[in-house]
């Protein structure tokens, strides 16, 4: 699980952070492989030589880490404008990073089937492993860089190859240069391993970075000062003098989302900040405080303080980059925001902040806030989809003091569908959840080059704000795109209410059940998904549509593994065996599989918004759904389900409480909303543990069920309920995008439900009756 979460985090920053989820599907389909090559094997050879075979497999296992390693950081997975390349390297990336986990099934079927120990025992054990692999890995990321924190595996996996059998003289030479290399990576000012590629644009060398520092957030790069360049404007006027110069470091998070780190000393001329569309708000009269959501190289800062706002707040929830700007040299002495009075910066997810604190402002900013990576990929789990809520934003609204204002700037084209329409259908919908009779009034939208920033009054605009946000536009040349005065200049937000039901682009507002702000391209929709994939273009709807094609190839690689390397291997199993046995055992692992997974993406992705961010998800949900369930393995063994009525009633149990979670997980959000981080994670564990634990029962009671089908027949339904896994995380993300995280939920919890026909057939052919 360790590193299932350590090459999550790689590879949200070699690719783009949909492409992580791909780590799911490749260790499950790995750890099938493995089980199926021991149930393949010669098993009286395996009982005696268990111990030994497992610290070969071990050692296996640490050393396929290092290929895996080289594979993630050498080979460019994703190139932008090609497709068909993408089409040969990412089933590359997935040969080599699939070995790892192949090993590990090795390990964990010879350790739960071949040694001499209890069946429900050993399982649960290998699950509160898993379950404490979850935490080391967050403990590993905030204590190195993630390529060192896979060294560190590599060498506990080689060194816990001792706990079966004598390590062999190779097996120490290679965990002596494992270990000699890891400090190295460590201790040097430059690592020397790191990403060659960087969503598909080659990594500028070590020599070239001011900073290199990873978290179990992100990757945090500065690159060397630029002294004599352009300002760094994301939304710049066409008034910017071609000569002016602005020097600056360039801050980059995972490798693509980047913002400047200005030189400010008190004093300093910071005019050259209003030709930037992003700080259109500033103009407006009477702001005394600010809340600035994203650090980020302290732009925002510098603008707010420059309009004479004299007490600002700054909110980021990377604690790199509150440090970079405060403590961390030479950057906070150039930056000088400690010299700015008033200003306060905060180490907190800015939902949960503001919805835990009473404080109220003139201004709320997010400018860009979404580590732009993720709007070039449709961002299927990302942090920020949770700040692009209709629930969000309601509790942005009600932290404005009256006629205060939130802004808001994101992608725009004129010629093209762009992200501004969905961004004004969600500012609409707030609004009139909020109690907004007239929402136009309360709008007021400009443009310049591809930005658009969008201004939302608490309050219907007053003619002094008005006034005051025509004349800078006017001033800077900005583009008028909706005013209460004039409605609205763009086709697109003029056709919103038709464009809800456009049928290849989804502007409708995103909701806490559908987070998917960043995913606006119809999933439902393949010709045009595939139309917009050969767009030679570098828009973020363009990049929709290429995070939904990578969803389509990820779907249709499992189902080519599964059936090449699992199904069709093992078709001879099932063709002499009972047809009804074969039958009702494959439904019900194929059940048990789907419907643990779509709970698991649901969960994920629902927690993960809670949580603040994907990292928090992965770790502290996997923690306790994977220990939960290993529990529940360990009780199966002490309360087996050895009768009809039992199983009857487990299911039900199953499927009432993972229906339920809905309720709870609403209820619970909206009342914890503003808690802290661990008690926001204690509640997320609270609610998985129940559901956890009775998912545990699900395989050692269908392996007792199954169990006249013999060695072959079990080989089969351990292949199937495999092909499940790997198959349901990808479709449960689909089904997230299209109808939503509740409708998953529901779906997993009726896969639950359904067992009750393969448990009426599997008992009725045990040759007796059901017992009570």
């Amino acid at each position: 699980m360790a590193l299932q979460l350590l090459q999550a985090r790689i590879f949200s920053v070699t690719t783009w952070y949909h492409i992580s989820f791909l780590v799911i599907s490749v260790a499950m389909f790995g750890l099938t492989m493995g089980a199926l090559h021991v149930h393949g094997g010669n098993e009286e050879e395996q009982r005696t030589n268990y111990a030994s075979l497992m610290a070969e497999s071990a050692q296996s296992f640490g050393m396929s880490m290092l290929m895996a390693l080289a594979a993630q950081l050498l080979i460019p997975m994703v190139i932008v404008d090609n497709v068909f390349f993408t089409l040969l390297t990412l089933p590359t990336v997935c040969y080599f990073i699939v070995w790892p986990y192949y090993h590990a099934g090795v390990v964990l079927s010879l350790a739960i089937t071949r040694a001499p120990y209890p069946v429900p025992n050993t399982y649960g054990v290998d699950l509160i492993g898993a379950a404490s692999g979850c935490l080391f890995s967050i403990l590993l990321m905030n204590a190195m860089d993630t390529p060192s924190g896979v060294l560190m595996l590599s060498l506990l996996s080689l060194l816990s190859s001792r706990c079966f059998a004598q390590p062999k003289n190779e097996r120490k030479v290679a965990a002596g240069i494992l270990l000699a290399l890891l400090a190295v990576n460590l201790l040097l000012p430059s690592r020397i391993i790191f990403p060659l590629w960087m969503k598909a644009q080659k990594v500028i060398p070590a020599q070239d970075l001011a900073l290199d520092q990873w978290n179990s957030i992100s990757r945090v790069t500065v690159y060397n000062e630029r002294t004599n360049a352009p300002p760094y404007l994301w939304g710049p006027s066409s008034k910017v003098p071609k000569d002016l110069r602005i020097p600056y470091y360039a801050l980059q998070i995972d490798g693509c989302a980047e913002s400047p780190i200005y030189r400010y000393a008190p004093g300093m001329n910071l005019d050259f900040l209003n030709y930037d569309v992003t700080t259109l708000a500033y103009a407006l009269p009477s702001l005394k405080s600010a809340c600035i959501i994203g650090l980020g190289g302290g732009r925002d800062v510098l603008s707010a303080f420059h309009a004479g706002v004299k007490e600002i707040t700054a909110l980021d929830i990377n604690n790199i980059q509150i440090d970079l700007l405060s403590k961390t040299e030479p950057f906070a002495s150039y930056a000088g925001l400690q010299t700015i009075p008033g200003l306060k910066l905060i180490n907190n997810e800015a939902r949960s902040w503001l919805s835990s604190n009473t404080k109220t402002f003139d201004i709320i900013q997010m400018s860009l806030i979404d580590t732009w990576a993720a709007t070039g990929a449709g961002a299927f789990a990302l942090s920020e989809n949770g700040l692009y809520t209709l629930e969000a934003w309601k509790t942005f609204i009600s932290r404005l003091n009256p006629h205060g204002v939130i802004t808001i700037s994101r992608w725009y084209l004129q010629e093209a569908h762009s992200e501004t329409e969905r961004l004004f259908s969600l500012a609409k919908a707030s609004l009139r959840d909020s109690g907004a009779k007239n929402p136009d009034s309360h709008l007021f939208m400009a443009s310049s080059d591809h930005l658009a920033t969008l201004v939302l009054a608490r309050d219907p605009f007053t003619a002094e704000q008005l006034n005051a946000l025509d004349e800078r536009a006017k001033e800077e040349n900005f583009e008028i795109l909706f005013s209460p005065r004039i409605g609205a200049s763009s086709e697109g937000l003029e056709s919103l209410p038709s464009a809800n039901m456009d049928k290849a682009f989804d502007s409708s507002a995103a909701t806490d059940d559908r987070p998917f702000f960043f995913n606006q391209v119809r999933l439902t929709n393949p010709a045009k998904v595939w139309e917009l994939v050969l767009a030679n273009s570098d828009s973020a709807i363009i990049g929709h549509a290429r995070a939904i094609f990578h969803l389509y190839l990820i779907i249709v690689f499992s189902i080519i593994m599964v059936v090449a390397v699992i199904i069709y291997p093992q078709r001879k199993a099932v063709l002499g065996a009972e047809k009804k046995l074969a039958i009702a055992g494959s439904a019900w692992f194929l059940l048990i599989g789907l419907g643990f997974m779509l709970t698991e993406i649901s969960l994920l992705q629902r927690m993960s918004t809670f949580l603040g961010h994907p990292s928090y998800g992965l770790g502290i949900v996997l923690f306790s759904l994977i220990l939960a369930t290993g529990m529940g393995s360990l009780l199966s063994g002490r309360i087996a389900l050895d009768n009809i009525v039992k199983q009857l009633m487990w299911i039900l149990l199953t499927c009432a409480v993972a229906a339920s979670e809905l309720y709870f997980i609403n209820q619970g959000f909206i009342h914890f909303a503003g808690a802290n981080l661990a008690t926001r994670a204690a509640l997320c564990i609270a609610l998985i543990l129940p559901l956890g634990i009775l998912f545990g029962f699900g395989f050692p009671t269908g392996m007792q069920l199954c169990q006249r089908g013999g060695k072959n027949l079990a080989a089969w339904f351990w292949g199937i309920n495999g092909a499940a896994g790997v198959l349901g995380s990808a479709i449960g993300v689909a089904i997230s995008i299209a109808a939503g995280l509740n409708a998953s939920l529901l779906i997993g919890a009726l896969c639950y439900g359904l067992l009750l026909i393969p448990t009426l057939v599997l008992n009725s052919t045990n040759g007796k009756a059901p017992t009570v």
